[in-house]
């Protein structure tokens, strides 16, 4: 019984006691410039997926005329405009995901705690992302396919199981098995908090936890719940109705200040409390560079979208073409100008099928 006590209380002082261990700084982990590639790519790609959700609450990113038709032609370059935009930034922090969580598990017998931490808050930033991003453009890929013959069934079966795993899909899979594994890696690593027995075991939890948390049981609370809201998120993203993406951007949206706080509150309460010649994180090297880079190559590639689409929608609006109005009275075989509204190289086939018609039975070759 007394033995028992003893442990208990023992146990408490660790909970209690401050870290005196952190463990060495790592700037290519947690330096400034991972955190502004990773937070900026990931504002991108928010702020994209509501600027796409208000058009298509206003119908202007929808099919409302008959298949065929130049008005139906343009709706379906002005998708395909929004599908090509959304996945801008998305794509590209993938890939950064998925190396930063790869350089982790690399390095994870040797990584500390607090920097194993800030790998799982910093690549929350990607999964959220992420599914703002894929239930917006699983929406224009519904529209853009509702075109498909049902009455060949081998073929209209095979266009619905593949619209599962196209690239976009395959990386979001890849990305949330990692992601799972990264918490399991962490919440294991967590089970050995030491605050004063061994260097890396542990973080100054001030700013993200109550001075009265039991560590590391807070701690884990936190990372499995956020984790199964994470992987949810992403899911329903891919497989939940198009209709409901307003709860899936909700989802998201309230993921963001919460990981964005975390990270924040975790780095700054452990600056100048690391070991090593470099207390601090605060240069830069080349993981923080190249994040940035790949952050400016994603605002130029919006701009230069942004430029097309208003171009396109400037071209739409002189030749007469209402957007997202459905007017029966229109005229709808101005098979010319539509070829002028659009580049050459980006004519899809099958609009091409319908703008430009072989020759009848009743017409004469030459």
């Amino acid at each position: 019984m007394d033995g028992s006590r003893a442990a208990q209380v023992t146990s408490s002082l660790h909970e209690g006691m401050e870290c005196e261990f952190v463990g060495k700084g790592m700037a290519d982990i947690a330096g400034i410039g991972i955190f502004v590639g990773f937070i900026g790519q990931a504002i991108l790609s928010l702020l994209l997926s509501l600027w796409f959700f208000f058009l298509s609450k206003h119908s202007n990113v929808d099919l409302h005329y008959s298949k065929g038709t130049v008005e139906h032609a343009v709706e379906r370059k002005r998708l395909g405009f929004a599908s090509s935009m959304l996945m801008i930034g998305n794509d590209i922090q993938m890939v950064l995901g998925i190396s930063y969580m790869t350089t982790a598990f690399a390095s994870a017998a040797t990584l500390d705690l607090y920097h194993l931490h800030l790998v799982f808050d910093i690549v929350s930033f990607v999964g959220v992302s992420n599914a703002s991003a894929m239930v917006c453009w699983t929406f224009c890929k519904a529209k853009l396919n509702d075109g498909i013959d049902s009455s060949q069934p081998q073929s209209y079966i095979r266009s619905k199981y593949a619209c599962y795993f196209t690239p976009s899909h395959r990386i979001t899979y890849l990305f949330a098995v990692m992601f799972l594994a990264l918490t399991i890696v962490l919440c294991v690593r967590l089970d050995e908090w030491a605050p004063n027995r061994a260097s890396g075991r542990c973080y100054h939890a001030q700013l993200i936890t109550l001075t009265t948390a039991s560590h590391p049981a807070a701690d884990k609370t936190y990372v499995a719940i956020t984790s199964i809201w994470m992987i949810l998120a992403m899911a329903s993203a891919v497989f939940v109705d198009v209709h409901r993406r307003r709860s899936v951007l909700i989802s998201a949206f309230l993921q963001f200040p919460v990981h964005l706080y975390m990270a924040l509150a975790l780095r700054s309460a452990n600056q100048g409390k690391l070991e090593g010649e470099e207390t601090d994180e605060n240069g830069w090297d080349f993981g923080q560079t190249t994040a940035v880079v790949l952050l400016a190559l994603a605002v130029e590639e919006l701009y230069r979208k942004g430029q097309e689409y208003i171009v396109f929608e400037r071209e739409v609006r002189r030749r007469g073409v209402q957007k997202g109005i459905v007017n029966a009275d229109r005229v709808t075989s101005r098979d010319g100008e539509l070829e002028d509204l659009r580049p050459q190289e980006q004519s899809a086939p099958e609009e091409q099928a319908h703008l430009n018609p072989g020759p009848t039975s009743g017409q004469q070759s030459y």
